[in-house]
C-alpha cells in the first residue's frame, strides 16, 4: 500500500513554496493524502482498457467504475489522485471549443478525492470547503454552491440534504443556488454509475454576489470543484437502479485551480501552459508572440491557433505514451492532423513542430506522470509516421478536391486540408448512389473512413442530402458493446432450452490448473456428466458412431478459442467409448465439445452418462508454447523498433502470427534476426512464466503494461501473463494458456515477414521442435547454394545446367507455414541472395558472349559485307542480327570496328529499333554526311528523331532515337530502310 509519506517523498522534488502548479498539485494531495489519510491511487492510462463505453476516459471515476456498480472490491476505503482525462467525444466533448475562451481543453487533469462506502456528503463538502479557504485561503465571498434541484422525469427528489450541509458550513443561502439535472446530475455516460452533485463555482474577479450568473457561461465565474454523489446506476432502457452503496467521487480541473490561485482569469496564462506558448513562438520565430487575445481582438486567430497547438500538444503527448494508436482512434488522428495543419499553415513549419513540442510537454509532465518518460521514442516515432502519412494523404486529397470543386463548387466549402478522408467518403456516397445518408452509410462512413458525426454533417449538407443523426449514434453504440468474438452455432432456442431447463453453465475453474512433473506436463482428467446432446442444432439424448455432436458437460478444462490461440482436442471416455473432441466453442458460459463417438460397434452415448475428460496434452503443449513465444515476439518488437502496436495474433500448434504496426522504418531481416537472437536468450535463460489474476483497478497500477488498442478486457478476472528478464519485460493481460517456464518454449524461429501494407508486418514463427527443423533446413538448404555458387566458375559454360540447378533450390523457398519445409527466413533471404547472384553471373556471362558475338558479325561483314559506289567508294550498311538476343547493346562498339568506312548500323532488341551512322572526316562532303544519311534514310522511314552523340560533330556521328516498332511492322521497314541506305550512299558518296 502506498502511504502518504511515501507519496510526499515521490512527489516531493515538485514542491516549490510559490504557487507554482507543481507545488498547488502537491498541495492537493498532501492535503488528502497525509492529513486526511486518504490512499494515493496512480492516474489510470487515458486508454480506458475495461469500459466498451467511452473512446477515452473522461474522468477520474472511470478507473472505479466497477466498484461504483458493486462488480469489484474497492483496494481502498479512502482515495485521491491526479487523474489524466480527455474529452473530445460524446457527452462530454469539448474539441470544438478549444481555443476560443481560456479554459476548455482536450486534455487535463482532474484532482479526485473518493470515498468508497466510508464517507458521503457531509464530509465530502467539509474536506473540499476547508482545503479551499484554508489550504489555498481562497476567500468564501469568491465561492458559490450549487445543488441538485430534483427531476421528475428521473423520479428522483431534490437533495435539500446537501443544501443543508452546506448551510452548517457556513455558507451563505444566497450563495447555495438549486439546479436541473443538467448541471448538477451527473453520469460518466448514456448508462452506468451516476447520482446528484454539488458544485463549487468560483468568481475570479469580484467578492460581489453575483449568483444570478452562475452557470450562465461567463468566462470569469466558472465551476471549479464537482462533488458527486454516486448512488444511482443508469440502465440501457433509461431506467435508475439504486445502488448497493453509496459513494463520493470529486473532480476538480488542475488546470482551472492553478489559474485561481495564481490570479489568471485564463488556464493558457498559467505555467501548466506558458512554457509551450513560449516554444511555439521559439521554434516559429517568423510569427509574432502570443498576445493572449481572445475573439473579435485575435482578429487574424493567431492568438487563438496558439492555444489549440499547445492543447492538442498536450493531449497528444499523454494518448500516445498510453498506448492510444491514432489508427484505432479517429479522435486522437484527428486532433493530430489539425496540430499539423496549424503548424504548416499558421506558423509556417513544414514539418516536426507537433514533435519537438512533445519534447517540451514531457519535460513538464513527465516527471508527474512517468509513462511519457518511459514512452519517448514511442511518442516521437508515431508523431513523425502520422504526419509522413498525413502529407502524402493531404497533398494527394487536395489536388483531387480542387478538381472536384470546379464541377461541384459546393464542396469548396469544406476543408479537405484539416479532413483529407472527406474524400473518400465523398466517393463512398456517390458510389452508393445515397439520397439519404442513413445510418448504415454513416456508420461506415465513421468506422471505414474515418469521418466523425460533425465532418459527415458538413458533407451532408454540402450534397444537400438528409442525415440520420440517431441512427449513427445507435450504430455506435451497437459498436460499443458489440463483442468481438460472436459466435453463431448455437441456434437461440437450444440456448434458451438450455437456460430454461436450469442446466448450470460449464464449470470451468480447472481450466488453468495444470503442472509440470518431472519435465513432463500434467493436465487433470476430470470425472465429468454428460448433461446435454445436440446434433443439427437439436437435442437428442444419444449419439450413434461417426454422427458429429456437440456435447455439454458439467465441466470441462479444454481452452476454447479466444485471444487468437485455437481450441483444444481432447476425448471424453465412457465406459471404454471414446468421444473424440475435435473443436471446443464458448456459447455464453457452455462449452460445447464437438466431435464424433469413435467405434466399430453400434455403441451408444447417452445423456447423464458418466466418463473422463482428457486434454489432448501434446495439442495443448504446442499452443502455450506458441501462445507465450507471441508475447515474448510483441515485447521483443516494442523493444527494437520503439513505438509497435499489436492488431491481431493467432496462435495454433504449428505455429503463431503476429500482425503488427511498425511507425517508422520497415522491419528489416537484421531485425528479425536481433529479435530471434533476444527471444531465444530468454528462452536459454530458462525464466518463470507468471500469471497473477488482477481486476481493472490494480490492472492500472502496473507499469509497462501491452495492451491492445481496441480490446476490452473484463472488470474482473484479468490473468496478466509476465516474464521478466535482464533483456525484455513481457507484461500482458491473456485469456491464453502458457508454459510455466520459458524454457519450455524449446527454441524460436521466424519463417515469414510479410508486408500488409503501409506501416503493418505479419510475421509467422515457429516453435520447439519445429524451430529445430525449419533451423536444420535452413543450414541443409544454404550449404547447397554455396555449394553450387562455388561451382559456377567451372560450369559457367554449362547455363542450361546451372539454371534448372537454381529453379530446383528456388522453390524450396516456396513454403506454407504449415509445412515440413519451413526455413528460418532470414536464410531465406540469404539463399534467395546468393541464387540470384548466381543468375546475375550466369547472365553476365552469357551478355559478355553475346558481345563477343556483335564483335565477330561484325569483322564478319567488314570482311564479306562492304559496299562499292560506281565511284569505288567504300561503304557498310548492317543489320544487326545478334541484337535480336541481346537486351541492350551499344552501336558505338559496332561502329568502331570500321573506322576508316562509312557505316549505318541499324539493331533491333525487345520491340525497340535503333540507328547508328558514322562518316569519317575524309569523306565528308556538302552532298553526303552522317546527319544527312541518318535523316533521309532511316530516320524518316521508322519515324524518329536524332540525337547527336554528345561531344561529336553530328555530321560525322549520328544515332537516331530508339523506337519502338510492332513485330509485324518490322521486317516491311527494315527491306525499306537498308534499301534507302544503300541507295543514298550509292547516290551522293
Amino acid at each position: 500500500m502506498l502511504c502518504g509519506r511515501q507519496i510526499t517523498r515521490n512527489f516531493g522534488k515538485y514542491v516549490d513554496k510559490d504557487k507554482s502548479g507543481k507545488a498547488i498539485r502537491q498541495k492537493f494531495l498532501d492535503y488528502f493524502i497525509t492529513k486526511n489519510r486518504h490512499s494515493f491511487i496512480k492516474s489510470s492510462p487515458v486508454v480506458p482498457f475495461s469500459d466498451p463505453t467511452v473512446a477515452f476516459v473522461n474522468a477520474g471515476m472511470n478507473q472505479f467504475k466497477g466498484v461504483f456498480l458493486g462488480t469489484q472490491p474497492p483496494q481502498y476505503k479512502k482515495a485521491a489522485n491526479s487523474q489524466k482525462c480527455v474529452r473530445v467525444g460524446g457527452k462530454h466533448n469539448d474539441l470544438s471549443v478549444v481555443g476560443s475562451d481560456g479554459y476548455h481543453h482536450t486534455f487535463f487533469e482532474m484532482l479526485g478525492n473518493w470515498s468508497f462506502g466510508d464517507y458521503f456528503k457531509k464530509e465530502a463538502c467539509e474536506l473540499a470547503w476547508k482545503l479551499l479557504t484554508q489550504e489555498y485561503k481562497i476567500h468564501p465571498s469568491r465561492l458559490y454552491v450549487t445543488y441538485f434541484k430534483g427531476d421528475k422525469d428521473l423520479g428522483i427528489e431534490a437533495d435539500l440534504e446537501t443544501k443543508e450541509i452546506w448551510k452548517s458550513i457556513g455558507v451563505l443561502e444566497s450563495r447555495i443556488l438549486p439546479f436541473t439535472s443538467k448541471d448538477n446530475f451527473w453520469e460518466m455516460g448514456p448508462t452506468g454509475p451516476c447520482g446528484p452533485c454539488t458544485e463549487i463555482h468560483i468568481d475570479h474577479v469580484t467578492t460581489k454576489n453575483r449568483a444570478e450568473l452562475v452557470n450562465k457561461g461567463l468566462h470569469d465565474l466558472t465551476e471549479l470543484w464537482n462533488l458527486v454523489f454516486i448512488q444511482y446506476n443508469r440502465k440501457n432502457n433509461d431506467s435508475i437502479d439504486v445502488l448497493p452503496e453509496k459513494h463520493v467521487d470529486t473532480g476538480m480541473g488542475f488546470e482551472r485551480l492553478t489559474a485561481v490561485l495564481q490570479g489568471k482569469i485564463s488556464n493558457y496564462d498559467t505555467d501548466n501552459f506558458t512554457y509551450l506558448l513560449k516554444a511555439i513562438q521559439k521554434n516559429c520565430s517568423n510569427v509574432s508572440g502570443y498576445q493572449g487575445k481572445f475573439g473579435e481582438n485575435d482578429w487574424n486567430c493567431l492568438d487563438t491557433s496558439y492555444r489549440i497547438l499547445a492543447d492538442h500538444a498536450r493531449m497528444v503527448t499523454v494518448c500516445l505514451a498510453d498506448g492510444m494508436i491514432p489508427e484505432q482512434n479517429q479522435k486522437l488522428r484527428r486532433v493530430m492532423r489539425r496540430s499539423f495543419l496549424l503548424g504548416q499553415n499558421i506558423f509556417k513549419k513544414d514539418r516536426g513542430l507537433l514533435k519537438e513540442l512533445s519534447n517540451y510537454v514531457i519535460e513538464h509532465l513527465g516527471p508527474v506522470y512517468t509513462e511519457m518518460e518511459h514512452n519517448v521514442k514511442q511518442i516521437q516515432q508515431i508523431i513523425d509516421y502520422e504526419e509522413e502519412v498525413y502529407d502524402s494523404i493531404r497533398k494527394s486529397a487536395a489536388d483531387e478536391w480542387f478538381k472536384l470543386t470546379k464541377t461541384q463548387p459546393e464542396l469548396s466549402l469544406l476543408d479537405i486540408n484539416d479532413t483529407p478522408s472527406l474524400l473518400a467518403g465523398y466517393k463512398e456516397i456517390r458510389a452508393a448512389n445515397a439520397k439519404i445518408i442513413d445510418e448504415d452509410l454513416a456508420f461506415k462512413l465513421y468506422d471505414t473512413f474515418g469521418l466523425d458525426e460533425e465532418s459527415i454533417c458538413s458533407l451532408a449538407k454540402a450534397l444537400n442530402l438528409p442525415f440520420d443523426v440517431k441512427g449513427l449514434h445507435r450504430q455506435l453504440e451497437q459498436a460499443k458493446t458489440r463483442s468481438k468474438d460472436q459466435h453463431s452455432a448455437l441456434p437461440t432456442n437450444v440456448f434458451d432450452e438450455l437456460r430454461d431447463h436450469n442446466i448450470p453453465k460449464t464449470d470451468r475453474s480447472l481450466l488453468y490448473t495444470y503442472l509440470k512433473v518431472n519435465d513432463k506436463y500434467n493436465f487433470k482428467d476430470l470425472d465429468v456428466k454428460v448433461l446435454k446432446i445436440i446434433r443439427n442444432g437439436e437435442f437428442v439424448t444419444e449419439i450413434w458412431p461417426e454422427n458429429f455432436c456437440s456435447v455439454v458437460l458439467d465441466k470441462s478444462n479444454l481452452y476454447t478459442e479466444a485471444g487468437g490461440q485455437i481450441s483444444d482436442k481432447g476425448v471424453i471416455v465412457c465406459n471404454g467409448r471414446k468421444f473424440e473432441i475435435t473443436e471446443c466453442e464458448n456459447y455464453n458460459g457452455y462449452i460445447l465439445h464437438k466431435g464424433f463417438l469413435r467405434s466399430q460397434q453400434p455403441d451408444l452415448l447417452k445423456e447423464g452418462d458418466s466418463g473422463v475428460l482428457k486434454v489432448d496434452s501434446e495439442f495443448r503443449l504446442k499452443n502455450m508454447r506458441n501462445h507465450t513465444a507471441v508475447h515474448l515476439l510483441n515485447s521483443a518488437l516494442k523493444k527494437k523498433k520503439g513505438a509497435t502496436c499489436q492488431k491481431s495474433s493467432k496462435v495454433t500448434q504449428n505455429y503463431l502470427s503476429l500482425d503488427v504496426g511498425v511507425f517508422g522504418e520497415k522491419l528489416s531481416l537484421d531485425e528479425v534476426a536481433d529479435i530471434e537472437s533476444t527471444m531465444n536468450a530468454v528462452i536459454r535463460s530458462q525464466l518463470p512464466v507468471s500469471v497473477t489474476e488482477v481486476d481493472s483497478q490494480r490492472l492500472s497500477n502496473f507499469d509497462n503494461v501491452t495492451l491492445i488498442p481496441g480490446e476490452v478486457y473484463p472488470e474482473c478476472g484479468i490473468r496478466l501473463v509476465e516474464v521478466k528478464s535482464d533483456v525484455l519485460l513481457s507484461r500482458e493481460p491473456c485469456c491464453g494458456t502458457h508454459v510455466l517456464n520459458t524454457g519450455d518454449i524449446g527454441d524460436f524461429c521466424v519463417v515469414s515477414v510479410k508486408s500488409l501494407g503501409r506501416g503493418t508486418a505479419s510475421i509467422h514463427g515457429v516453435t520447439g521442435d519445429r524451430a529445430k527443423v525449419a533451423k536444420a533446413n535452413g543450414e541443409n538448404l544454404l550449404d547447397l547454394v554455396e555449394v553450387l555458387a562455388k561451382q559456377v566458375r567451372d560450369n559457367i559454360d554449362r547455363p542450361e545446367v546451372l539454371n534448372k540447378a537454381i529453379s530446383g533450390l528456388k522453390q524450396q523457398l516456396n513454403y506454407s507455414v504449415e509445412d515440413l519445409n519451413i526455413l528460418p527466413v532470414v536464410v531465406k533471404q540469404q539463399c534467395l541472395d546468393l541464387l540470384l547472384k548466381i543468375s546475375k553471373q550466369i547472365k553476365e556471362s552469357g551478355k559478355k558472349n553475346l558481345r563477343e558475338l556483335v564483335e565477330v558479325e561484325m569483322r564478319n561483314a567488314v570482311e564479306t559485307g562492304v559496299s562499292k559506289t560506281k565511284n569505288n567508294r567504300e561503304y557498310l550498311v548492317h543489320f544487326l542480327q545478334s541484337s535480336a538476343v541481346l537486351e541492350n547493346i551499344s552501336l558505338q562498339k559496332a561502329t568502331r570496328i570500321c573506322p576508316d568506312v562509312p557505316v549505318l548500323v541499324i539493331a533491333y532488341s525487345e520491340g525497340v529499333v535503333k540507328a547508328r551512322c558514322c562518316v569519317p572526316e575524309a569523306l565528308r562532303s556538302a552532298h553526303f554526311d552522317a546527319e544527312k544519311w541518318m535523316t533521309q534514310t532511316v530516320a524518316a522511314i521508322f519515324g524518329s528523331d536524332l540525337v547527336p552523340p554528345k561531344g561529336y560533330d553530328p555530321a560525322l556521328v549520328c544515332n537516331m532515337k530508339s523506337k519502338r516498332i510492332k513485330l509485324e511492322e518490322w521486317h516491311q521497314l527494315l527491306e525499306q530502310s537498308l534499301e534507302a541506305a544503300k541507295k543514298y550512299a550509292e547516290d551522293h558518296l
